[in-house]
């Protein structure tokens, strides 16, 4: 949490959701004093609003990073439940809480180190510098504009200056230190015997009786689920979309009224040198002038390459609009007249032109015509949609409304509610998986079911068609699975008596290769491990228990594969502790963090304790689209 708000916001993301890992303060109700809050708020903390428009920003950023994890569209409701506006509002009050510290300190940021700390984000850099066209991309995908962030990632800035000299020295007990790499570093090896199924012999098949009494108590495992079939109709703009239909003249028309966008445009590389004042920039250009370089003018004044360099960027790349009008205003490459810029005067040099250029109708046409057929199919689908839901709510049936609207309906086999169908096998072509098995299990025959959302812009629409009860199977049914798993079973029970004896045995004195060997094993001998190891020849639940005694502590522990170890710790072994090792640098980092989150997340609590905070829950659930019970 403090190394996150002291980088302040390297990425977009982390400027949109400053990365404060304080998930939520009981943000649905809050208690404590109630703040005064402006009607464009949705919370507020102290005197720190929480703008509506912020919140819907956020909460969307968040929702549709999910979405992209899922490959499907999330309801409110199911962003309820990932807990989403929690998160979303419970990190912006906690930013909010810091933001009002901030003032109440007086923070501040110059905008010369503003500039400087954008220019060495980097995340927004490209090969090492700064990439103006990169960062107005990511600008663009996040609806955000060059003003806003730079507000926002100053304000981002100033809580890092207060959370890293509020909390920034704080550094783990030397002995804590060393306790936590002395555990995680000692080094042991063991002697042990793995016990299998193949150790124990051939496992005879049941009697009848035996089988029946058994399946008697496991019924439920072999238990058929209720399945469920049905139809589906799906609509998608995809399906219906027909490029040949579109004429020349549109192509055309729509070519001249969007040519821009079907080419580069002008290119320059720009260089930029910023000075205090006014008088300064045109000091410096008089020494241009008068035969200084303008490489040696930015050596002069420390400057590297990426300081002063802007690449090769169109005018809509480049950040600051003073910037921007002077380096294309120029007519040739050469030096503009000193511009105030939002960071302070500048002057401007352009190095090379790179002409506009725009493809050929011919070549773009393909693109055209699938843009505008793409365009009019979902116009189109979009009027279906609501005839087909007419025609259904009027008592049409799916085939029916498949027919009149020349689309295809698709059977689709009895499944389960997990979508496996009576083979065992998932059923495919199932629209919205998730959603349709919960819609189809929660449906009948003959009742008109919700549309689902297909893609961005498809439907579909389902009918069940037979609903098939659960049932209990007979064994006659299942009885070679019966046996299967009474054999499994037994085989297991076994594997315990063999490895209980064993442990016993050598846990009360016996010799260890003696007993393994009436068993028909051979004791083996581990590699040594740590408890950080891992893929070690026991598995990870031996590697715990052979920790839980001295030298000779003997264990018996789940196994890889359904087995079961029994082991015998052979060695011990402390490993000498240095505190300039990078084990115990990397751990007091660690537990230094892990401290300084703690007491920041108090600090936090306390000041929206203290500075009193508040939420419009009349407004928080028109934006979420719930209700408020």
């Amino acid at each position: 949490m403090l190394d996150s708000l002291r980088r302040g916001a390297q990425t977009l993301v982390a400027k949109i959701l400053l990365g404060l890992l304080v998930a939520s303060f009981a943000v649905w109700g809050i208690s404590g004093s109630i703040t005064s809050m402006s009607t464009d708020s949705i919370a507020s903390v102290g005197d720190t609003d929480i703008r509506i428009a912020d919140f819907q920003r956020a909460y969307q950023f968040e929702t549709q990073a999910i979405v992209r994890q899922l490959g499907q569209p999330l309801t409110p409701s199911q962003a309820a439940a990932f807990g989403i506006p929690q998160r979303v509002l419970g990190r912006m009050m906690s930013e909010a809480a810091l933001t009002d510290a901030a003032n109440a300190f007086g923070i501040g940021i110059s905008d010369e180190r503003l500039a400087a700390e954008i220019a060495a984000d980097p995340s927004l850099q490209r090969d090492g510098k700064f990439d103006r066209a990169y960062f107005s991309q990511l600008l663009r995908s996040n609806n955000l504009n060059e003003a806003s962030y730079i507000e926002e990632r100053r304000e981002a800035e100033r809580r890092g200056q207060l959370v890293d000299g509020l909390f920034g020295g704080i550094k783990a007990p030397a002995a804590l230190t060393e306790a936590v790499v002395s555990y995680g570093s000692e080094v042991r090896d063991v002697d042990y015997v793995r016990i299998t199924a193949a150790n124990v012999g051939t496992i005879a098949p049941p009697d009848d009786a035996t089988l029946a009494t058994w399946f008697e108590t496991r019924k439920g495992d072999f238990r058929a689920p209720e399945y469920r079939s049905a139809t589906v109709m799906t609509l998608t703009p995809e399906a219906i979309a027909d490029p040949a239909a579109i004429t020349p003249e549109q192509v055309t028309a729509e070519y001249e009224r969007n040519k821009a966008s079907y080419g580069k445009p002008e290119r320059r590389l720009v260089q930029r040198i910023l000075f205090p004042n006014a008088d300064e920039a045109r000091a410096a250009l008089d020494r241009i002038n008068g035969g200084m370089t303008f490489d040696a003018l930015a050596a002069e004044r420390g400057l590297a390459d990426a300081d002063y360099d802007l690449g090769t960027v169109a005018k809509a790349d480049v950040v600051d609009p003073a910037i921007a009008d002077a380096a294309f205003a120029l007519a040739a490459p050469g030096m503009s007249e000193p511009v105030e810029t939002r960071f302070g005067a500048a002057l401007v040099r352009v190095v090379a032109i790179e002409p506009e250029s725009v493809a050929p109708l011919a070549e773009i046409e393909p693109q055209i015509r699938a843009e505008l057929a793409a365009a009019e199919a979902r116009r189109v689908a979009g009027e279906m949609q609501q005839d087909i839901e007419d025609a259904l709510a009027g008592g049409a049936t799916l085939a029916e409304v498949a027919a009149q609207f020349k689309l295809t309906t698709t059977p689709l086999p009895e499944m389960d509610s997990t979508g496996a169908g009576t083979d065992g096998q998932p059923v495919a072509g199932l629209p919205q998986a998730q959603t349709f098995l919960t819609d189809l299990f929660q449906s009948d025959v003959g009742v008109e079911n919700a549309p689902l959302q297909v893609g961005r812009d498809g439907t579909a629409w389902f009918e069940v068609t037979k609903v098939t009860p659960g049932r209990d199977r007979s064994l006659d049914e299942v009885r070679a699975q019966a046996v299967a798993a009474w054999t499994a079973e037994e085989a297991a029970r076994k594997v315990d008596v063999s490895a209980e004896a064993i442990f016993r045995a050598v846990k009360g004195g016996a010799d260890f290769a003696a007993e393994a060997a009436k068993a028909g094993l051979t004791v083996e001998t581990s590699p040594k491990f740590t408890r950080r190891s891992a893929d070690t020849a026991i598995g990870p639940d031996a590697q715990e228990a052979a920790f839980g005694g001295p030298e000779g502590f003997v264990a018996m522990s789940a196994g890889p594969d359904e087995s079961r170890i029994v082991l015998k710790v052979r060695n011990a072994v402390p490993i000498p502790y240095f505190a300039e090792s990078s084990d115990a640098i990397e751990a007091q980092t660690k537990l230094s963090e892990e401290m300084e989150n703690g007491v920041l997340a108090q600090y936090i609590d306390h000041l929206q304790t203290t500075l009193g905070s508040s939420v419009n829950q009349q407004t928080l659930q028109a934006i979420l689209g719930t209700s408020g019970g």
